[in-house]
């Protein structure tokens, strides 16, 4: 397996991000496991459980979105400054 990591990376940038998204998405269902029984051990409600998740979810999803409007408009000013230099 180490033979593995130190060889010659693979410069598909659709393999790498496949796994990134795999990674991202094994990592989110731990976490999400992890939760889920450390709250049945500490006997929370499954309710607040759901509760907090949802929150969890929202206060990541408002850094996506602000990542994403920010991107574009560094996209559009970018196009904009090129257009502008013809």
């Amino acid at each position: 397996m180490v033979d593995s990591l130190l060889g010659p990376k693979s410069t598909r940038p659709g393999r790498l991000a496949g796994r990134l998204t795999r990674s991202i998405l094994l990592g989110a269902v731990a976490a999400g496991f992890a939760l889920y029984w450390l709250a049945d051990t500490y006997g929370v409600d499954p309710r607040e459980l759901v509760e907090n998740l949802q929150t969890s979810l929202v206060f990541v999803a408002v850094f996506i979105l602000t990542g994403l409007v920010g991107g574009a408009i560094l996209w559009l000013l970018r196009r904009f400054k090129n257009s502008r230099a013809r």
